[in-house]
């Protein structure tokens, strides 16, 4: 039978089990200076089967060179004949076979069934299941209170300690909520690409949230991640694909609040295209979705994030209206701007209303600025100069880290806007203070070219 030779050697000091090896494995790992170092059963299997397209990472081929005193490509190598040479052929009438080989035979199929059977218990422990879903639920309903820069890095950690967990169990019942905590990491992930302005990156965190729900079948986070691939690509200034992305979210039928959610994105999608009518109708099938709602999902149980509230709806259906406005205000007389306008302050009164009256631990100063700024847009629109400027009073005071680019790309729809507004003294001033307050932000924050 052919073997590596990593499964020769293995075989020949005890360590073809999974446990043993992993033991020796790291405390090799250890003495060589690397630390615990990690290595999952799939991953061991393929390295005794020889099945890589590429040579492991190099301190793990150290760590087995070191081992078994080999180069790592002869341990990935099959090795030669076994035994005297001669190759067992398995057909529907089996050759004699010596007794010798038969006692090999026995013992190796033996060491696998120890195998199998180690891997068929694993597991998490109870309270690293517990611990992770309590971090990741943290995470998720703090969210929208903390900048972008503090929490990114916490998810990538989050993230990659559930994926590592996943290979330490085979219970299917772990599987499904190790990859149900994997797509909500995933889908912060994109929230947080797209606050600090890598819409590309969203796009494919959005994806990867979208195949871990897939695989579970889990309705209400396939749907949210279909809806942060719509969003990423319209704030990529890709609004067909967004629109696509939208259908395909629809696809799954949702209903109550994750319905209203989709709705609210297709007028996003559909306003950065310059269609009234298809906007108009999605907002209206948004009031609609939630007046429909007869509860909640496992996903708004989570809350933060994940609770699509009355105040991120009126403000998607502001920012909706205003983007149509900003594309076809060139078609409408001024009988139909002064109405859209309105139209707008109403959503926005409505948000702002709603965000105030949340406890002061739910408030997000982030979401509340973007409202003010499109409040703000508006009243520049109907030449309204001292309202504007008393909204962005509290917009202007947002701290730097929260700055985001949602935050920022409104901002600049209103600095276009007050270049057509007449160059008057308090036009100078307060075009002034936006810029200082654009050039401090979190965007502004990253590296050049990102």
């Amino acid at each position: 039978m052919e073997q590596t030779v990593l499964r020769q050697l293995a075989h020949a000091r005890g360590l073809l089990a999974y446990r043993q090896f992993l033991r020796a494995y790291q405390e090799e790992g250890v003495r060589l200076g690397f630390g615990s170092m990690w290595l999952g059963p799939r991953q061991w299997k393929r390295w005794l089967a020889g099945d890589l397209r590429t040579a492991p990472y190099p301190n793990a081929c150290a760590v087995l060179e070191s081992m078994f005193h080999r180069p790592v490509t002869e341990l990935l190598a099959l090795a030669t004949s076994t035994g005297d040479g001669q190759r067992v052929a398995v057909g529907v009438i089996a050759a004699p076979v010596k007794p010798r080989k038969i006692y090999e035979m026995m013992m190796e199929a033996a060491d696998q069934s120890r195998e199998a059977a180690e891997e068929a218990e694993l597991q998490v422990g109870p309270a690293t299941m517990e611990q992770l879903h309590d971090d990741v639920v943290e995470l998720a309903r703090t969210y929208l209170q903390r900048s972008p820069m503090e929490v990114f890095p916490l998810l990538v950690a989050k993230r990659a300690q559930i994926l590592a967990r996943r290979n330490e169990t085979a219970r299917p019942g772990q599987l499904q909520d190790l990859n149900f905590m994997a797509g909500v990491a995933s889908v912060l992930l994109a929230e947080a690409s797209i606050d600090l302005g890598q819409t590309r990156d969203a796009v494919d965190h959005a994806r990867a949230a979208w195949s871990y729900a897939n695989s579970i079948d889990n309705v209400p986070l396939a749907v949210w991640a279909r809806g942060m691939m719509a969003t990423s690509a319209y704030w990529s200034g890709r609004a067909r694909e967004a629109v696509t992305a939208i259908t395909r979210a629809e696809q799954h039928r949702p209903v109550g609040i994750a319905a209203a959610r989709v709705y609210s994105i297709a007028a996003r999608a559909y306003s950065h295209l310059g269609d009234t009518d298809r906007t108009v109708a999605a907002i209206h099938a948004a009031m609609e979705a939630r007046s429909a709602d007869r509860g909640g999902d496992e996903l708004q149980e989570i809350g933060g994030v994940f609770d699509w509230d009355a105040v991120r709806e009126q403000r998607g259906f502001s920012s909706a209206l205003l983007q149509l406005l900003l594309v076809r205000r060139g078609e409408f007389d001024p009988a139909a701007v002064h109405d859209f306008t309105g139209r707008i302050l109403d959503h926005t009164r409505a948000a702002l209303a709603d965000a105030r009256a949340l406890p002061t631990d739910q408030r997000s100063a982030t979401v509340e600025a973007t409202i003010g700024i499109e409040a703000a847009t508006a009243f520049v629109i109907l030449g309204d100069l001292a309202n504007a400027h008393d909204t962005l009073a509290a917009v202007l005071e947002l701290p730097e880290n929260m700055r985001t680019f949602p935050v920022v790309y409104r901002l600049k729809c209103l600095h276009e806007q007050l270049g057509h507004a007449q160059q008057t003294q308090q036009v100078r001033a307060l075009n002034s203070q936006l810029m200082a307050f654009m050039d401090a932000s979190t965007v502004r924050a990253l590296p050049a070219g990102t």
